[in-house]
């Protein structure tokens, strides 16, 4: 048989940049898609050029490369950039969407697609909260979280009018190496590493640490990307979390635990940000995931123990 052709698009961002080995070692052939004014990635696999807000050259995309699959990563995924271009937010993580969605109908109606969706759909809950399940409303909060919301109801209308074969994932929060400084906890290790080195003075500037989130390791997350592939459920949605939700201040005193350093902590105006009353925690319940034989293979002082050294080698 004939290997998968597997279409990403943001191969070349933080998950895709984890996902391409991974598709490569399970036999697949990957096609790694970017944006023309940017760079593609380093993987030696094919790539393509495409920006997904022109419906035009969606089209032809995927009428030229006719994949059997297609896992969907690229957005504008920081919900501080979203809050700020919130139009360009709706173009990068709907109308990208819309538009795959629509040529697939058109020139590949069999594949296999896979909507990297986010749990940040469910809002957020008081700490201590029962996690989010797969059942539970929407209740975005956040630009970011309204527009990927926006895309679930829009797949649904692919599966059920078009009847295509789509799957979504709802990853919580996940990092580890290659994670960009724009999130908490990669600004975190940045910030050591540099400290380390003399590249900044022995303080941490941080943003509000009351926040309760959940959190994995983007190696777990890729697994799990490739499992809801293979097994997931046509038209269903799978949380992939690991069911905990800790406090970020937590999670920065367990990176200055492995730092060679002693950072004074400091509250930086410009990283604060409030929180909603009453609702600082976001965790979910991966068992629908689990019962489709996923488990997390990296426990979270693993994760920072991989991210903190990533910034260190890259300084």
């Amino acid at each position: 048989m004939n290997p998968s052709r597997t279409l990403v698009t943001g191969a070349a961002g933080f998950v895709g940049s984890w996902l391409v080995p991974v598709l490569q070692a399970s036999g697949r052939e990957p096609i790694g898609v970017h944006l023309p004014e940017l760079a593609r990635g380093d993987a030696p696999i094919e790539w393509r050029a495409c920006d997904l807000r022109d419906r035009v050259a969606v089209a032809e995309l995927i009428s030229t490369t006719r994949p059997d699959e297609i896992v969907h990563l690229a957005a504008l995924a920081s919900p501080s950039q979203a809050a700020g271009e919130p139009l360009e937010a709706l173009r990068a993580n709907y109308l990208a969407l819309d538009h795959l969605l629509a040529a697939l109908a058109e020139s590949a109606p069999s594949a296999r697609l896979l909507f990297v969706s986010t749990g940040e759909i469910y809002g957020f809950a008081p700490s201590g909260a029962t996690p989010w399940r797969e059942g539970d409303r929407f209740r975005p909060q956040t630009i970011y979280a309204a527009t990927k919301a926006a895309g679930e109801r829009r797949v649904e209308l692919a599966v059920e009018r078009d009847g295509l074969n789509v799957v979504i994932a709802r990853p919580f929060n996940h990092t580890g190496p290659g994670r960009p400084a724009i999130y908490a906890e990669s600004s975190f290790a940045e910030q050591l590493a540099r400290i380390e080195r003399g590249l900044q003075a022995p303080v941490l500037r941080v943003g509000n640490l009351d926040a309760e989130r959940d959190f994995s390791d983007v190696r777990d997350v890729v697994a799990a990307h490739v499992m809801l592939l293979e097994r997931g459920e046509r038209g269903e949605a799978y949380n992939v979390c690991s069911g905990q939700a800790l406090r970020i201040g937590a999670l920065l005193e367990l990176l200055v635990a492995r730092a060679r350093v002693k950072p004074r902590i400091e509250v930086d105006p410009e990283r604060w940000r409030p929180l909603p009353e009453g609702a600082s925690s976001l965790a979910g319940d991966a068992s629908r995931l689990r019962a489709l034989g996923w488990r997390p293979a990296y426990a979270l002082a693993d994760t920072l123990d991989a991210l903190l050294e990533r910034w260190r080698a890259s300084l």
